[in-house]
């Protein structure tokens, strides 16, 4: 199986790196290839280095991993997440004190593949009893992530999204675009108010996101006892 693993930064897959070189040393991938790859922040860089990497190989299966802010008070920090919808929530204009998305300004068709209502859809079959597990979300993608209470109220009022995140839409549109399956797994880092870093557990939502897709990896490569 070729798996192409993918964050925004080396942080939050450096943990995940040092388990699989444990297991590539110990001979335990056999046959597989897995491939990590930093992307940097953002849906531009994101796209552009995924669409490079996407060209010259036939991957079974693109991996996305990062931090997100939640929406959601019951997804608490340490939470890890599959995101099965996205959508680029910043992509528009506004109009007085209202935001029109490229869709509602016709400049996009919302129902044009790889579109649906507007939205990015993963109906992924991929299989994983962890997986499985794991809370499906509706996720947003921003250049500008929130921290001001009242384009809070807006944007989930308008969406009703669950997580955030700076790259998982351009995820959904290259791999959609490419017919190339993909999972797109997040943790939560904090919740999406106005802006207190010390309320944040980075560190903790690192820990499980890379324990999390480890697990994923095993069972799909049928390894046992990573």
């Amino acid at each position: 199986m070729k798996i192409l693993i993918i964050s925004p930064t080396r942080e939050e897959i450096r943990p995940l790196d040092r388990m699989l070189e444990e297991l590539e040393a110990a001979g335990t991938l056999r046959n597989h290839l897995i491939d990590l790859a930093v992307t940097g922040v953002g849906s531009t860089l994101t796209a552009f280095r995924l669409t490079k990497l996407l060209s010259p190989a036939n991957w079974d299966l693109v991996l996305q991993l990062g931090i997100c802010g939640s929406f959601d008070v019951t997804l608490q920090n340490g939470t890890v997440v599959n995101v099965i919808e996205e959508r680029f929530a910043d992509l528009g204009a506004e109009d007085g004190e209202n935001f029109l998305d490229a869709f509602e300004l016709g400049l996009l068709e919302p129902d044009t593949f790889p579109f649906m209502n507007g939205s990015l859809l993963n109906k992924s079959t991929v299989k994983s009893d962890t997986l499985d597990s794991l809370p499906r979300v509706t996720g947003i993608t921003v250049n500008k992530v929130h921290g001001n209470e009242k384009n809070i109220t807006s944007v989930t009022s308008k969406y009703h999204p669950r997580v955030e995140s700076m790259e998982g839409a351009a995820l959904f549109y290259c791999c959609l675009m490419e017919s190339v399956p993909f999972l797109e797994l997040r943790c939560v880092s904090n919740t999406v108010e106005k802006r207190d870093r010390s309320k944040w557990n980075i560190p903790l939502a690192v820990e499980k996101l890379n324990q999390t897709a480890m697990k994923i990896i095993s069972e799909l490569l049928e390894i046992k006892n990573p």
